[in-house]
């Protein structure tokens, strides 16, 4: 006993002079063997030495140690503490005993600094027992309630100091019990516990503590998951500066059903649809990352599109989850926001076995039983594991690993089959509501808008029988054939029906309006740039948009200028899916006589509808400048004040300032001299307009090369970054009156391009992006399946147009199956043994539609070949075959130089086929702020890197920023100039239609 009390004291005395705030005599650091030890000396001193003797003055620290273990693992309300003390010491203590406890404990934490309890309700009403309470730190009991509350924690632990760290912690505990809130009311113990254990270590506890704290929070799965949450969406908020802008979630649940489909069984999820706005920001943020997940890490991967329809989707298990797997495994690999991390960490779709699931009168689908009380009228499937006591009941199907049973309740087996699965068969009285449908079915009480017609069915009578309706005191009987209707009136409501042996109540709801449910295809405007310039050039572009994976769907497009009226029309790919100037449809809408009559008129109106789902249209008007040009005349400069000075840029030197002199034969630029721009505005020098002669070469005339300065302005021969970007702008932003125009337009844009790249990126870079092939992914991975003979079958012999067929068909089967493919591909690879199977049934699908159409064509003896056709493949050869495409798509090359380079990965993940300029730039900012480190100044502004970006991608857009400000940016950052680019290269590319 002198032995623990020495050990004890040393070790409390360390830790009070280390730290300061105060000691915990739960840090007593002592093994489960030793506490055991300690409790058996401590039980022979109390048989030795009374409680009341001054004996424990002296040696009062093992007792002291061995009560505060029983306060760690106490759970009660108060009053059964001390029995449970009594065992543990195995002595019994009556009231004065208990007083004595309490003065040892405050004797001793007036020497060792030990804590204190808070002055709160409940610490004043078992004034006793909180002192052991206090001393354990964080008792079990408070496991759960203090992981739930981190987890609903929203500020960062990095950023926070401690007042508001413990402000952000009371606001994350919003209705604590009365014992926790005392926990929560010591300022020290609540930001310690917090910093600890979310990754900051502070002096202020030890660490045999902590690790014993974690230990034991892993242990509980409640608890474990609320850390882990907790730790994920902090590790996502490292880089985003104190508070997170994250409103608290709650759990959204899914549910599955059963469908039986052609024989075959499938097991269906659905979560409940989310609010529209929300829905739309996380659809985004998860298609920008390609986000197609493992549901609990088991599962064929679903696409996000297909989580947030509100649609069921299938749900194909390989294996079993684990208990308590969370249904979003590895999320914090994803690199997603904090906000979006949050509400991915809300989604809830519990797998446990077994599942009861109502058929439906149709027999095709079952939903899932919910509770314990079953109608007897209705056939059940059961989803289970094969037991031999459901041996007896039929088998209609297999999910995976797990058989599909049908149970009668109405039959012995069935019966006696539900009652051992813990179920209570009820037959008694019954109604459905028909008519008008619920506004969602997934409520446990259906809701309706007032004013509606409800119908009430009933249910299982005999001709003869009849049933007593009551509805808000409104009587009525109704047999068999009858129904009721029912005005539905707003606010709570109740249905009773009985007969002369059963009474059952159905309550429902009725609301004065509801939410209009998202529109399922959508079309959006993706153009900062709205005007008539954007779209001949090809900077304009929209995205047809849908709540879940769609193809086939018509889309047309129209022109309207000056009482014409163009169109196009054509079948979309997959949605989403981006139309610019490069996509079939666009491009036959802008012909080369359409470009020359709109190139003439003030303004159009372009609209774009998708069958009868969705429309859209904008109008685009001229760029609204201070000066215009006039071509009645000749060329002629305008303004308010009358015509301005211009002069010419040769094709043949276009870095040369406009000058006065002959245009000459080819191509020229003719741009604004010695404007004010404090008059005229920074936009003014660039109302350029591009001429060129009704023929001429499509290759651009030789062009010498300059030497470039890696500074703001060139001397001598030099060019400097801020000539080339001059005179970028000037030849992007040209306007055209004809198709040559327009070529040599585009060609001079490219080739500064280039220069700019070269000088702000490296010479290398500039060397790879030359290099770079086409990036459409599904039409590399036709070429290369050519390539490497993949999905042929050797004993089929086809035409080499037959071939090429096949496979153009099992690209768009893989492509419709497997949006999320790229995704996947690696490295590492995280395609499965399914994930191959898929890829050789598409080329085995494509063989079997080939053969109808020659079917279909009177060619049976061929038809008879394709059918008996059996591609596949080794996965070894489909991992060449798809490294080789996604290298290709994800610029492999130009990655491997992003700086710094551990941050390429999370470049490469961001998907900016689909974002505005905005919202690219919010990716750049995050990324700038994980990557301070490799700057050689401080991280860039979001303004500038919006600059930058827009520079490339939309320049016109980049007139109305502080763009040269931003040249300092990148020649002094090589770093910001190659990761802009990079996403600027990739947007390019889904511009032209790629994916």
């Amino acid at each position: 006993m002198m032995d623990f009390q020495h050990d004890l004291l040393e070790r409390f005395c360390g830790l009070r002079d280390a730290r300061r705030g105060p000691v915990f005599f739960v840090e007593h650091g002592l093994s489960a063997d030793e506490l055991d030890e300690l409790r058996d000396s401590v039980r022979a001193s109390l048989r030795s030495y009374p409680l009341e003797s001054g004996w424990w003055e002296q040696h009062n620290l093992p007792l002291l140690v061995a009560a505060t273990e029983v306060g760690y693992r106490y759970r009660g309300t108060g009053t059964d503490f001390w029995p449970l003390l009594e065992d543990d010491l195995r002595i019994e203590l009556p009231v004065p005993n208990r007083q004595r406890i309490r003065d040892l404990f405050v004797r001793a934490s007036e020497k060792l600094r030990g804590v204190r309890p808070p002055n709160t309700a409940w610490a004043q009403a078992f004034h006793l027992i909180a002192w052991p309470i206090a001393h354990a730190l964080l008792p079990v009991e408070f496991h759960r309630p203090l992981a739930m509350t981190l987890a609903n924690l929203r500020a960062s632990v990095n950023e926070a100091d401690d007042d508001a760290l413990y402000r952000a912690v009371r606001t994350a505990a919003a209705f604590p019990t009365a014992r926790f809130a005392t926990l929560l009311e010591d300022v020290a113990v609540v930001v310690s516990l917090t910093r600890c254990l979310l990754g900051q270590r502070t002096d202020e506890l030890s660490e045999e503590i902590v690790e014993r704290v974690s230990v034991d929070l892993e242990a509980d799965d409640v608890a474990r998951r609320g850390v882990a949450v907790a730790r994920s969406i902090q590790r996502a908020s490292r880089f985003t500066g104190g508070g997170l802008p994250i409103s608290t979630v709650s759990e959204i649940r899914g549910s599955f059903q059963l469908r039986r489909a052609n024989g075959v069984m499938m097991l269906e999820a659905a979560f409940p649809p989310l609010e529209p706005d929300t829905a739309s920001r996380l659809r985004g943020a998860l298609r920008r990352r390609r986000f197609a997940p493992r549901l609990w890490g088991v599962t064929a991967r679903v696409t996000s599109d297909q989580l947030l329809s509100g649609f069921p989707f299938v749900l194909k298990l390989t294996e079993l989850p684990d208990h308590d797997t969370p249904v979003f495994p590895d999320l914090d690999r994803e690199g997603l926001d904090p906000q979006d991390l949050a509400l991915l960490h809300s989604f809830q779709l519990q797998f446990e076995l077994p599942q009861l699931f109502a058929v439906s009168s149709d027999g095709e689908v079952a939903r899932q039983i919910k509770g314990s009380n079953v109608t007897g009228h209705c056939t059940y499937w059961l989803l289970h594991r094969e037991d031999a006591w459901l041996r007896d009941l039929c088998l209609i199907g297999e999910v995976g690993p797990l058989r599909c049973l049908e149970i009668d309740p109405k039959s012995d087996v069935g019966a006696h089959a539900l009652a051992q699965l813990g179920y209570k068969v009820q037959f008694g009285v019954s109604v459905r509501f028909a008519g008008t449908p619920a506004i969602s079915r997934e409520d446990a009480i259906p809701t309706f808008v007032a004013g509606e017609n409800c119908v009430l069915v009933p249910q299982r009578l005999s001709e003869d029988a009849t049933l007593k309706i009551d509805v808000n005191g409104s009587h009525s009987l109704a047999h068999a054939s009858e129904l009721v209707r029912v005005i539905v009136r707003a606010g709570d409501q109740l249905v009773q029906v009985s007969n002369d042996t059963d009474f059952r109540e159905y309550p429902f709801l009725g609301v004065e309006s509801v939410q209009p449910p998202s529109a399922a295809v959508r079309v959006t405007l993706r153009s900062e740039e709205r005007t008539l310039q954007a779209l001949l050039a090809g900077r304009l572009s929209f995205v047809v948009d849908s709540i879940a994976p769609l193809g086939g769907v018509q889309l047309t497009v129209d022109l309207e200028a000056a009482g014409k009226r163009f169109s196009a029309t054509g079948a979309l790919e997959p949605l989403p899916q981006m139309i610019s100037a490069e996509h079939p449809i666009l491009d036959k809408l802008l012909a080369e006589d359409v470009r020359d009559f709109v190139s003439s008129v003030e303004s159009v109106t372009l609209r774009a509808r998708v069958g009868h789902l969705a429309a859209a249209s904008w109008e685009l008007e001229r760029t609204v400048r201070p000066c215009w040009w006039d071509l009645r005349t000749g060329p002629t400069l305008l303004s308010e004040v009358g015509p301005l000075r211009f002069g010419v840029v040769g094709a043949d030197d276009p870095l040369s300032a406009p000058m006065d002199r002959p245009p000459g034969d080819g191509a020229y630029l003719v741009a604004p001299v010695g404007l004010d721009t404090a008059e005229f505005g920074a936009a003014a020098p660039f109302t350029t307009l591009c001429l060129a002669p009704d023929r001429a070469q499509l290759a651009l005339p030789s062009i010498s090369k300059p030497r470039l300065a890696r500074r703001r302005r060139g001397a001598g021969s030099n060019v400097g970054l801020e000539d080339l970007a001059e005179a970028y702008l000037r030849w992007s932003l040209a306007e055209t009156r004809s198709a040559v125009g327009d070529l040599r337009r585009g060609q001079m844009s490219m080739l500064l391009d280039g220069w700019v790249t070269e000088l702000c990126c490296g010479t290398e870079w500039a060397r790879i992006e030359e290099t770079l092939p086409t990036r459409n992914s599904w039409a590399l991975l036709e070429q290369v399946c050519f390539e490497l003979g993949l999905g042929h079958d050797s004993y089929v012999a086809l035409t080499v147009e037959q071939t090429a067929n096949v496979r153009r068909l099992a690209i768009d089967e893989i492509r419709r199956s497997m949006p999320w493919l790229w995704s996947r591909v690696g490295p590492p690879s995280e395609l499965g043994a399914d994930d191959y199977e898929a890829l050789d049934l598409a080329f085995a699908s494509a063989y079997a539609a080939l053969s109808a159409i020659y079917r279909a064509r009177g060619k049976e003896e061929l038809a008879d070949q394709l059918d008996e056709a059996d591609p596949g493949d080794d996965p070894a050869l489909w991992d060449q075959a798809l490294g080789r495409v996604r290298e290709a798509i994800e610029l492999r090359g130009l990655a491997a130089l992003l700086l710094p380079s551990n941050s390429a990965q999370r470049l490469m993940k961001v998907d900016v086929g689909g974002l505005t300029v905005d919202e690219v730039a919010d990716e750049l900012s995050d990324w700038s702020k994980s990557s301070r480190r490799a700057f050689a100044g401080a991280p860039p502004t979001r303004n500038t890197l919006r600059s930058i970006y827009a520079l490339w991608v939309e320049p016109e857009l980049a007139l109305t920023t502080d763009w040269r400000g931003a040249l300092d940016t990148l020649l002094a950052e090589r770093a910001v100039a190659r990761a802009t680019r990079y996403l600027a290269v990739k947007a390019r590319d889904a511009r032209r239609g790629n994916a």
